[in-house]
């Protein structure tokens, strides 16, 4: 007999099994555990699994938080609530409990191997009926579910219909799919002005890059993550020192941490995950003047092109942003959406009533 348990940290499930539900996936136990591990501040994180005979057939990981609006939209929207908030500082803050992990872009929804799909439902509406009763008995009565991929919709869809969520558009995953035999064959995918741009910018490449395997003596990392988060209008949590660290610490042999620098000056630095399938650019932080002058952007981009191309790695898969750049770059774009609900009626109808305003719009491929 199967049995939901939620704990409030992943070291009390077993690696190996909780890997196990999570085969090819390179934001794994040792990824959650760093940055449970990060105290980041305002956040408390969770995971939730099924176990039977203690063998774990389903898991995800969760969090909660004190979650203001404004900080995951743009634009005019934006503006319009950062006034709003002056005269009324905590309107629309709400405490919120979300399936997901913070620092990951897609939901990891993990299943033991050889699990069908109608167990997987099964599977997934329990954790659904434990995630609403733990949100409940902490009185958090705003829930979500975070980036879940369409190509996993299938097993989320018609749950969260009848559980009554609201579906809406997340941020896209954007991915390059390596089929290269060379960085010559990947430019030849690109336009021409592209192709020249690219061409311009490696002659004029200025930068050092150094692989790190320890932060101990570098100080400035922290001003360089600073000043890139605060030219983002996206403000979802604040990664610290603690966090990059422990990337090296528990995931030395996933990670790849470069410092870029300039007759050796450091002006970046640039954290990557990798397997045999997937490269993930997770950050690339400097200052904007700086990364402007010696296209620092452009440069990154092709260091990672090109160590997939030499490393046989067939997807290379970058964060939530720039995604004009990166379309012309040779991404697609994959979907994933935000299922949310409130228990408190009129605040749902509210909520529901905005979410045009709240779906981010990104570019086509068009």
């Amino acid at each position: 007999m199967s049995e939901v348990i939620i704990k409030n940290s992943i070291e009390d499930f077993s690696k190996t099994d909780w890997n196990n539900c999570f085969k090819d996936t390179i934001e794994d136990y040792d990824y959650l555990l760093a940055t449970e591990k990060a105290n980041i501040k305002g956040f408390n994180f969770f995971y939730i699994a099924i176990i039977e005979q203690e063998k774990i057939l389903a898991a995800t990981s969760a969090f909660t938080t004190h979650y203001s609006l404004d900080s995951t939209v743009q634009g005019l929207f934006k503006k319009i609530l950062l006034g709003i908030k002056k005269i009324f500082p905590n309107f629309l803050s709400l405490n919120l409990a979300c399936i997901g992990s913070l620092e990951t872009e897609i939901n990891y929804l993990g299943f033991y191997p050889g699990i069908k799909d109608e167990e997987k439902k099964k599977f997934l509406k329990q954790i659904l009926d434990a995630f609403e009763e733990f949100a409940k008995n902490k009185g958090i009565r705003l829930l979500g579910i975070k980036d879940v991929p369409k190509n996993e919709d299938y097993l989320w869809k018609d749950i969260m219909r009848s559980l009554n969520f609201t579906a809406m558009n997340g941020l896209p995953t954007a991915i390059n799919e390596i089929k290269f035999k060379n960085f010559d064959d990947y430019l030849k995918t690109l336009s021409y002005n592209n192709r020249k741009n690219l061409r311009r910018k490696l002659k004029k490449n200025f930068i050092t890059i150094n692989t790190v395997k320890n932060l101990e003596d570098l100080n400035n990392i922290m001003e360089f993550y600073y000043e890139t988060k605060s030219r983002s209008d996206l403000q979802f949590g604040e990664l610290t020192e603690d966090f990059f660290k422990g990337i090296l610490k528990y995931m030395n042999n996933k990670a790849i941490f470069s410092m870029y620098s300039v007759e050796g000056k450091i002006i970046g630095f640039n954290l990557s995950l990798y397997n045999q399938n997937t490269l993930i650019d997770k950050f690339l932080c400097t200052k904007n003047d700086i990364g402007r002058k010696y296209n620092l952007y452009f440069i990154s981009w092709i260091e990672h092109i090109k160590y997939c191309i030499n490393n046989n790695i067939k997807i290379y898969q970058t964060g939530q942003a720039a995604y004009k750049t990166k379309l012309s770059l040779g991404c697609k774009l994959l979907p994933n959406y935000i299922y949310f609900k409130h228990q408190t009626s009129w605040v749902y109808k509210i909520l529901k009533l905005i979410r045009p305003m709240l779906e981010l719009k990104v570019p086509s491929h068009d």
